[in-house]
Protein backbone atom coordinates (compact mmCIF):
# COMPACT_ATOMS: atom_id res chain seq x y z
CA UNK A 1 0.00 0.00 0.00
CA UNK A 2 1.62 3.73 -0.47
CA UNK A 3 2.42 5.51 2.15
CA UNK A 4 0.41 8.52 2.97
CA UNK A 5 4.15 10.75 2.07
CA UNK A 6 4.12 8.92 -0.83
CA UNK A 7 0.32 9.45 -2.31
CA UNK A 8 1.17 13.24 -0.95
CA UNK A 9 3.88 13.92 -3.34
CA UNK A 10 2.53 12.48 -6.06
CA UNK A 11 -0.69 14.96 -5.57
CA UNK A 12 2.07 17.55 -5.58
CA UNK A 13 3.76 16.29 -8.75
CA UNK A 14 0.91 15.75 -10.79
CA UNK A 15 -0.33 19.34 -9.96
CA UNK A 16 2.33 21.25 -10.68
CA UNK A 17 3.12 18.70 -13.67
CA UNK A 18 -0.17 19.65 -15.13
CA UNK A 19 -0.06 23.10 -14.91
CA UNK A 20 3.81 23.05 -16.16
CA UNK A 21 2.77 21.35 -19.33
CA UNK A 22 -0.16 23.63 -19.88
CA UNK A 23 1.75 26.69 -19.62
CA UNK A 24 4.27 25.68 -22.11
CA UNK A 25 1.09 24.68 -24.87
CA UNK A 26 0.02 27.84 -24.19
CA UNK A 27 -2.89 27.03 -22.13
CA UNK A 28 -3.76 28.81 -18.60
CA UNK A 29 -4.59 26.72 -15.61
CA UNK A 30 -4.80 27.08 -11.99
CA UNK A 31 -6.11 24.90 -9.43
CA UNK A 32 -9.58 24.94 -8.41
CA UNK A 33 -8.88 24.28 -4.08
CA UNK A 34 -12.87 23.39 -3.75
CA UNK A 35 -12.36 20.72 -5.87
CA UNK A 36 -9.69 19.20 -4.50
CA UNK A 37 -9.40 16.32 -1.89
CA UNK A 38 -9.46 13.02 -1.56
CA UNK A 39 -11.99 10.92 -3.68
CA UNK A 40 -13.94 10.98 -7.03
CA UNK A 41 -14.70 14.71 -7.22
CA UNK A 42 -14.65 14.96 -11.06
CA UNK A 43 -18.09 16.67 -11.34
CA UNK A 44 -18.86 16.39 -15.48
CA UNK A 45 -16.22 15.51 -18.45
CA UNK A 46 -16.68 14.43 -21.74
CA UNK A 47 -13.24 12.11 -22.17
CA UNK A 48 -10.67 10.60 -20.37
CA UNK A 49 -6.91 9.67 -20.54
CA UNK A 50 -6.16 7.09 -18.08
CA UNK A 51 -2.47 5.81 -17.79
CA UNK A 52 -1.52 3.14 -14.80
CA UNK A 53 1.49 3.68 -12.89
CA UNK A 54 3.20 0.78 -10.99
CA UNK A 55 6.64 1.65 -9.17
CA UNK A 56 8.09 0.04 -6.03
CA UNK A 57 5.74 1.66 -3.68
CA UNK A 58 3.14 2.39 -5.63
CA UNK A 59 0.34 0.83 -8.10
CA UNK A 60 -2.81 2.59 -9.45
CA UNK A 61 -3.53 4.73 -11.98
CA UNK A 62 -3.71 8.62 -13.30
CA UNK A 63 -7.06 9.55 -14.84
CA UNK A 64 -7.04 13.07 -17.10
CA UNK A 65 -10.49 13.88 -17.69
CA UNK A 66 -11.39 17.23 -19.43
CA UNK A 67 -14.94 18.77 -19.72
CA UNK A 68 -16.02 20.17 -23.23
CA UNK A 69 -14.48 23.24 -23.09
CA UNK A 70 -11.33 22.14 -21.57
CA UNK A 71 -11.33 19.43 -24.49
CA UNK A 72 -12.21 21.73 -27.25
CA UNK A 73 -9.13 24.32 -25.93
CA UNK A 74 -6.41 21.01 -24.97
CA UNK A 75 -6.97 19.85 -28.68
CA UNK A 76 -6.63 22.61 -30.77
CA UNK A 77 -3.69 24.00 -28.67
CA UNK A 78 -1.89 20.08 -29.05
CA UNK A 79 -2.88 19.96 -32.72
CA UNK A 80 -1.38 23.88 -33.84
CA UNK A 81 -4.95 24.94 -34.68
CA UNK A 82 -5.32 22.26 -37.10
CA UNK A 83 -8.45 20.55 -35.53
CA UNK A 84 -10.36 23.36 -34.97
CA UNK A 85 -13.81 21.51 -34.08
CA UNK A 86 -12.12 18.92 -31.86
CA UNK A 87 -14.50 15.67 -31.32
CA UNK A 88 -14.47 13.02 -29.14
CA UNK A 89 -15.21 10.52 -31.83
CA UNK A 90 -12.52 11.73 -33.77
CA UNK A 91 -9.24 9.72 -33.35
CA UNK A 92 -7.15 12.25 -33.84
CA UNK A 93 -8.59 14.24 -31.07
CA UNK A 94 -8.34 11.42 -28.86
CA UNK A 95 -4.92 11.03 -29.78
CA UNK A 96 -3.93 14.55 -28.63
CA UNK A 97 -5.35 13.85 -25.24
CA UNK A 98 -3.79 10.66 -24.61
CA UNK A 99 -0.58 12.47 -25.52
CA UNK A 100 -1.29 15.19 -23.30
CA UNK A 101 -1.55 12.91 -20.80
CA UNK A 102 1.73 11.28 -21.15
CA UNK A 103 3.53 14.61 -21.71
CA UNK A 104 1.84 15.10 -17.32
CA UNK A 105 2.78 11.87 -16.26
CA UNK A 106 6.46 11.99 -17.60
CA UNK A 107 6.58 15.27 -16.03
CA UNK A 108 5.48 14.11 -12.54
CA UNK A 109 7.59 11.21 -12.86
CA UNK A 110 10.30 13.08 -13.54
CA UNK A 111 10.08 15.28 -10.70
CA UNK A 112 9.00 11.81 -8.23
CA UNK A 113 12.29 10.29 -9.58
CA UNK A 114 14.22 13.49 -7.93
CA UNK A 115 12.43 12.79 -4.89
CA UNK A 116 13.67 9.24 -4.11
CA UNK A 117 10.42 7.29 -4.93
CA UNK A 118 11.97 4.50 -6.29
CA UNK A 119 11.06 2.93 -10.07
CA UNK A 120 8.11 3.90 -11.21
CA UNK A 121 6.83 2.86 -14.61
CA UNK A 122 3.68 3.67 -16.67
CA UNK A 123 1.37 1.94 -19.36
CA UNK A 124 0.06 3.96 -22.82
CA UNK A 125 -2.67 5.43 -22.18
CA UNK A 126 -6.56 4.18 -22.27
CA UNK A 127 -8.84 6.97 -23.99
CA UNK A 128 -12.16 6.79 -22.92
CA UNK A 129 -15.17 9.23 -24.50
CA UNK A 130 -18.91 9.77 -23.51
CA UNK A 131 -21.41 12.33 -21.94
CA UNK A 132 -21.16 13.08 -18.80
CA UNK A 133 -17.90 10.80 -17.29
CA UNK A 134 -17.43 10.99 -13.61
CA UNK A 135 -15.19 8.61 -12.96
CA UNK A 136 -12.98 6.21 -14.95
CA UNK A 137 -11.81 3.42 -13.62
CA UNK A 138 -14.78 2.60 -11.16
CA UNK A 139 -14.62 3.22 -7.51
CA UNK A 140 -13.19 -0.28 -6.06
CA UNK A 141 -12.36 -1.32 -2.52
CA UNK A 142 -9.12 -0.99 -1.36
CA UNK A 143 -8.34 1.61 -4.13
CA UNK A 144 -7.57 5.37 -2.29
CA UNK A 145 -8.81 8.08 -5.11
CA UNK A 146 -7.55 11.97 -5.05
CA UNK A 147 -8.90 14.24 -7.11
CA UNK A 148 -6.75 17.57 -8.79
CA UNK A 149 -9.76 20.32 -10.19
CA UNK A 150 -8.01 22.66 -12.42
CA UNK A 151 -9.34 25.27 -14.43
CA UNK A 152 -8.93 27.02 -17.02
CA UNK A 153 -9.74 30.27 -18.83
CA UNK A 154 -13.42 31.21 -18.75
CA UNK A 155 -16.86 29.98 -17.35
CA UNK A 156 -16.71 26.19 -17.61
CA UNK A 157 -13.53 25.48 -18.68
CA UNK A 158 -12.59 22.28 -15.95
CA UNK A 159 -9.87 19.71 -16.29
CA UNK A 160 -9.67 16.77 -13.16
CA UNK A 161 -6.85 14.73 -12.43
CA UNK A 162 -7.95 11.40 -10.42
CA UNK A 163 -5.34 9.67 -8.74
CA UNK A 164 -6.50 6.14 -7.65
CA UNK A 165 -3.89 4.08 -5.94
CA UNK A 166 -3.49 1.14 -3.39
Amino acid sequence: MASLQSLTSMAQAFTSATVDVGKRLGLTLRVDKSGVGPGMKATSSCSAALIGVIGDEIKGSVTLMPGQKAFTEIITTMSGGMIQEPRTDDPMSMSALGELANMICGSALKELGTKSEGKIDITPPQLFAGDNLRSVPADYPGIKYFTISLKGEGENNNIFIVLGFQ
